[in-house]
């Protein structure tokens, strides 16, 4: 991950702004997913409820998740370090 946020990164003075920016992006990940995985259980529970189209969204989420990320560039040398 971290090669990735180094290509990410336009120049070497943006770096640390770069490498804040998906540390604030991975702390609200970290706090939003525990809370939600406990309401989408809590829902299932009640009764009438049916959790599955919430499973199937997550779903089409982290696919598009998976997809974007492939678009990433597979050769971390696409950064310069001449700048």
């Amino acid at each position: 991950i971290i090669l990735f946020i180094r290509a990410a990164a336009p120049n070497c003075a943006s770096l640390r702004a770069t490498n804040g920016i998906a540390q604030v992006a991975v702390s609200a990940a970290r706090i939003i997913g525990p809370a939600s995985a406990a309401s989408v259980f809590s829902y299932s529970l009640q009764e009438g409820h049916d959790a599955w189209s919430i499973y199937y969204f997550l779903t089409a989420i982290i696919f598009l998740t998976v997809g974007t990320a492939l678009l990433l560039p597979c050769d971390p040398s696409v950064w310069d370090d001449s700048q």
